[in-house]
């Protein structure tokens, strides 16, 4: 029987988990900056999916804000996933109208960065 397999490269990103922050945002900056010349160079690398959530794009533009062009080009060209959420969240930890509003946020942060994808 024949299956159809589909990869989605993409970044799990916590915030915070057994690192400070800060700690996680450099990792971030780290990977971004090693990774962002390599899709832009490689045609064949169609897609990557920066986990769901606009919160990763502010975390880096707070640190390389003259990378704004690169992202928006690439979420614009379908090429970079940025959101639709802000953040990700235990949906079991909070209330039906933070959830709303956070995909509401993300929605409308995306959308200036070439639209959730």
């Amino acid at each position: 029987m024949a299956r159809t397999v589909a990869i989605v490269p993409h970044t799990h990103w916590d915030r915070e988990w057994y690192q400070p922050f800060q700690a996680f945002r450099l990792r971030l900056v780290d990977l971004l900056d090693d990774f962002l010349p390599r899709l832009e160079a490689d045609p064949s690398y169609a897609r990557f999916l920066l986990d769901g959530q606009m919160a990763v794009v502010d975390d880096y533009l707070a640190l390389r804000p003259e990378a704004e062009p690169r992202l928006r080009r690439l979420a614009a060209a379908g090429r970079l996933a940025v959101g639709p959420w802000y953040i990700l969240m235990d949906e079991f930890l909070v209330s039906g109208e933070t959830i709303i509003r956070n995909l509401q946020l993300g929605f409308e942060r995306a959308a200036a960065d070439g639209g959730a994808k």
